[in-house]
């Protein structure tokens, strides 16, 4: 599959912005089975500066400061993205039994999958989790079972709410509500699976906008979307989303992976003027390349 990925950020203030500065995570790399053929990225008013960098987990990402009064600031990313090599599955390590993946740091897993597996800024290890987690995790059952059940049931249990929490809701907060946004329910299993000592990190980036004939349509299409990855070792990471229930396949682009939502926000930065007020529009669009 090669889809084309347009995503639109737009702030309107109510007073002139005589500076902003920020940080962009929009552009797609070769990653996880995919192959990025063509991106780009502008921004409105032109920036004083722009750069694009690695950040420290490897993402490609974009720096920018305009120093120009401005009352709206529009962000502008478009890419083209192979995505016909993710992997569909877990594949023969998945058969191996949840217990040999822990402690994440044993055997050929090595410091690789150790930050992912402790505590980061918006999730921390609990009993709580691990009361969770516990049903899906029975001994000796094989990992690919284990996180595919505990996804599941994170799916049924969870409803999807686009009113109910924002980006400073804490984790423990939306466990009690069982409702959120994808980023909730990717948190709910990042805490659960690493409080069974297992490794697995954030992942950032879009899902098809409209599913092919015949296809279900998908939730969380209409913004970035976010997913789990989980350690099978030595390198190797499979996608997995428990806001649709499934393996984030060829259908999902990723644009960036950290411990959690906190480490690669598509769009963060600051602004300096008084007093404002402001208003936020974002559009997705993810369609095939015909």
């Amino acid at each position: 599959m090669i889809y084309e990925i347009l995503h639109r950020t737009r702030y309107d203030y109510d007073v002139p912005v005589t500076t902003s500065l920020g940080e962009i995570h929009q552009l797609p790399r070769d990653i996880d089975g995919q192959v990025c053929l063509r991106r780009s990225l502008s921004l409105e008013p032109e920036p004083e500066h722009f750069r694009e960098r690695s950040d420290y987990f490897g993402n490609l990402a974009a720096i920018y400061s305009i120093r120009e009064p401005h009352t709206q600031l529009v962000v502008t990313s478009s890419s083209v993205v192979d995505t016909s090599g993710r992997p569909t599955g877990f594949g023969r390590f998945g058969e191996r039994s949840w217990e040999s993946f822990v402690p994440a740091s044993a055997g050929d897993h090595g410091l690789e999958a150790v930050e992912f597996s402790l505590d980061s800024a918006l999730v921390s290890r609990s009993a709580a989790f691990v009361d969770y987690a516990r049903p899906s995790f029975p001994p000796g059952r094989s990992l690919a079972e284990a996180v595919l059940d505990l996804s599941a049931r994170i799916h049924d249990d969870f409803v999807f709410d686009t009113e109910a929490t924002d980006v400073d809701t804490p984790l423990e907060e939306v466990m009690e509500l069982r409702r959120g946004v994808c980023q909730d329910f990717a948190h709910a299993l990042l805490g659960s699976l690493r409080s069974m000592g297992l490794a697995a990190r954030y992942v950032s980036g879009y899902l098809e906008t409209d599913p092919p004939p015949g296809q279900p349509a998908l939730t969380g299409v209409d913004r970035t979307h976010a997913w789990v990855a989980v350690f099978l070792g030595a390198g190797r990471w499979v996608g997995v989303d428990p806001t649709n229930d499934q393996i984030a396949g060829h259908r999902y682009v990723t644009t960036a992976h950290g411990r959690d939502y906190a480490d690669v926000p598509p769009l963060k930065g600051v602004i300096f003027a008084d007093a404002i007020e402001s208003r936020l529009t974002v559009s997705v669009d993810v369609a095939p390349n015909s």
